[in-house]
């Protein structure tokens, strides 16, 4: 084998094992147990490889700085557009999402920091379980993780093998279209009622 062959053979080696150890959990600092960050690893390096762009968490419990969008341009400032970065910073009570502006159109950041239970994906899971904090921030973080990561996926016109689903928004939605639907039934029978009577 010539020079330049086993040359070009370890670069694709390094590139490869390189890959394979990348993590898109960037700092954990206990909040996240061992298992959700290899789902979100695993989610990770799928919509990496199938859409080019890195989707990247960072869960503190105290942020170095006052305003939470410094700690995410001192992280961003390291990563390779395209990028997005998901921040939460416990004691400090924030979440936020910080993104490369080429991938602004690929996710509805709105949508997925609305408090809103039928639309947000984080914050209404961190408001609901004030019993169990620990639980709360590891569903809350990997489900605003996985709906980021499918919705970028959707984007591109990937579908990714390891995504959570978004079983909770259908679940959301028909619980909705039935409250509404037994109103508008209350509201036709009284009108009906109503009508008959003259």
């Amino acid at each position: 084998m010539s020079r330049s062959g086993l040359l070009g053979l370890l670069a694709l080696f390094l590139s490869a094992s390189l890959f394979a150890a990348q993590t898109f959990v960037l700092m954990n600092e206990e909040l996240l147990p061992q298992k959700t960050v290899a789902k979100i690893d695993e989610i990770g390096k799928e919509l990496y490889q199938k859409t080019g762009v890195g989707l990247y968490l960072v869960a503190v419990r105290k942020m170095p700085t006052k305003r939470i969008r410094e700690f995410e341009a001192r992280i961003a400032k390291d990563l390779e557009p395209p990028y997005i970065l998901l921040a939460f910073s416990r004691d400090d009570r924030k979440v936020d999402i910080f993104n490369s502006p080429d991938t602004s159109s690929l996710f509805d950041k709105e949508q997925v920091l609305s408090p809103f239970p039928w639309s947000g994906s984080i914050i209404p899971l961190l408001e609901s379980h004030s019993k169990n904090p620990k639980a709360a921030i590891e569903a809350a973080l990997l489900n605003g993780y996985a709906d980021i990561a499918e919705q970028v996926a959707q984007a591109k016109g990937v579908e990714l093998k390891s995504a959570l689903g978004n079983t909770n928004r259908n679940i959301y939605l028909g619980l909705r279209i039935l409250f509404y639907g037994i109103l508008a039934l209350i509201f036709f029978n009284y009108l009906y009622r109503r009508l008959k009577r003259r």
